[in-house]
This record gives C-alpha cells, sequence and structure tokens, in this order.
C-alpha cells in the first residue's frame, strides 16, 4: 500500500513538473467586459475563454475594478470579510472549520464585527474566542 501511495504522489510530482497539472494561479477570476467576479473553481467561472479570463489574487482587487460577487458561487467582498449563514446566529472568520458545514447560497458577508452584531448574530466560540 505504502509503495503504491509513493507511485501515486510521484506521478503526481512529475504532472505538475510537465504543467499537465497545476495549481491555481489565483483564487478569484472575472471575464472582461463582465459584471461578476468568481471563485476559479465556480461552474460559471469555468465557461469563461482564456482571453478573457482576469486573474485577482483577492476579491478586493475584484471589487475595485467594478465587479460584483458570483450568486453562484457566492465569493467574499474582501478577504477579511466574516461570514454567517442567513439563518445561523454565529458569525465566522472564512477560515473557520464551521463554514466548511455551510451552504454556499446560504452565506452572508458582513465586513466587522460591529455590524455583524448589529444584524444579531454573536460571535463563533470556536474561530473568535477570547
Amino acid at each position: 500500500m505504502k509503495k503504491l501511495l509513493s507511485i501515486v504522489v510521484a506521478g503526481v510530482f512529475l504532472a505538475a513538473g510537465l504543467g499537465l497539472v497545476r495549481a491555481e494561479d489565483s483564487a478569484f477570476v472575472a471575464s472582461k467586459g463582465g459584471e461578476k467576479y468568481h471563485y476559479a473553481d465556480c461552474s460559471v467561472a469555468k465557461k469563461i475563454s482564456t482571453d478573457k479570463l482576469v486573474k485577482y489574487a483577492k476579491p478586493e482587487d475584484a471589487v475595485k475594478e467594478g465587479y460584483k460577487p458570483c450568486k453562484v458561487c457566492n465569493p467574499p467582498p474582501s478577504a477579511d470579510a466574516l461570514v454567517a449563514t442567513q439563518d445561523g446566529g454565529k458569525y465566522h472568520k472564512q477560515n473557520c472549520k464551521m463554514v466548511g458545514n455551510m451552504k454556499t447560497e446560504n452565506k452572508v458577508y458582513y465586513k466587522d464585527t460591529a455590524v455583524a452584531e448589529k444584524a444579531g448574530y454573536k460571535p463563533c466560540g470556536v474561530c473568535l474566542k477570547k
């Protein structure tokens, strides 16, 4: 089993070295002339032709250029935005393990704790405990 795993890992590294597999250059993308920005792996983003593809490392960069978040993949408005669910009671950092359980279409973002708390949310006990 260990030998098989090492062969698979070696194959992935070889493929990456040959350019057959590559890491995503950016986390967010948009289409030149379009209105929305997306996570790079969004089903809508995958339809953007390479000649129209614009890449962004941070969502703020796409927002600065006038793009709005995609309604399919629901990317955050900024890298430090807090996230909650429409029907939940807690807000979280984006890297919180609890965020992985949230449905994409149910996520809402807040620019800071004051805004999240004004909307009726409490801080997550996992990622925002004091």
